[in-house]
């Protein structure tokens, strides 16, 4: 039987300031990569600092150069931000489903040795399931009892999938309160504007103030760059039409 696994390191578990409520954010690279773009935006707009990893099972095939050096698959990041306590896992990729349990293990390693008190999950909820002008839809574990947010519930028998899911269901199970917020957003796109959504919720909930604009604008540009496309695939099949009439 293989021992491969995920692991927690942190590098300066001290650094994380002692009586002081601590939440922790997370997102995955699900519908709109929303849980993903959430996360590291907000961890580079609240100057946030390397705190530590869960380490993969195998030796990651890619990294990149940053500020602190070269990046990891899983990292987390701390900061203090009024006197609470904000921890962040940036999943730059998804958790290798055969090790999933670890990957979770690893996470309510990461809460229970850091005293964290509130969870904040991130996903993107696909378009076709919006019912009127809601923005997002939001779920709890029963442990959270009075934390709420101000919008309508999960839909009702719509299924949430993959690593949010699982990490959901065991925080339900060790009943450790959590919110589980989901924009709507097209499935295969790369959504800042629904991240943007997110973080506003997020601003909210937790008192910070962070600015959104910056993903507006990628928007505005993706969403420019997609009519774009749109437009000159409508002329090609224009001119091709009129080539066999």
């Amino acid at each position: 039987m293989s021992k491969r696994k995920y692991k927690l390191k942190l590098l300066n578990k001290d650094a994380v300031a002692k009586n002081s409520r601590s939440v922790f954010i997370t997102g995955f690279q699900g519908f709109g990569s929303v849980g993903y773009i959430t996360t590291r935006y907000i961890i580079a707009k609240l100057n946030m600092k390397l705190l530590g990893h869960i380490l993969p099972p195998t030796i990651p095939d890619f990294t990149s150069v940053e500020d602190y050096g070269f990046s990891m698959p899983h990292e987390i990041f701390y900061g203090n931000v009024n006197g609470t306590n904000i921890l962040v896992l940036l999943n730059r990729v998804n958790p290798d489903k055969k090790y999933l349990p670890s990957f979770v293990r690893s996470i309510l390693d990461l809460i229970n040795n850091l005293n964290i008190r509130e969870v904040y999950l991130i996903g993107g909820l696909d378009m076709r399931f919006r019912e009127g002008n809601e923005e997002f839809r939001w779920v709890k574990t029963s442990a959270a009892g009075s934390l709420e947010v101000s919008g309508l519930y999960f839909i009702k028998g719509a299924y949430i999938v993959g690593p949010l899911a699982a990490l959901l269901l065991e925080l339900e199970h060790k009943n450790i309160p959590a919110i589980a917020i989901f924009p709507y957003t097209e499935p295969e796109s790369i959504d800042h504007r629904a991240a943007a959504i997110a973080v506003k919720i997020l601003s909210n909930i937790l008192n910070l103030s962070i600015d959104v604009d910056e993903l507006m604008r990628y928007a505005e540009k993706v969403e420019e760059l997609e009519k774009n496309i749109q437009e000159a695939l409508l002329g090609m099949e224009r001119k091709e039409s009129l080539m066999h009439t």
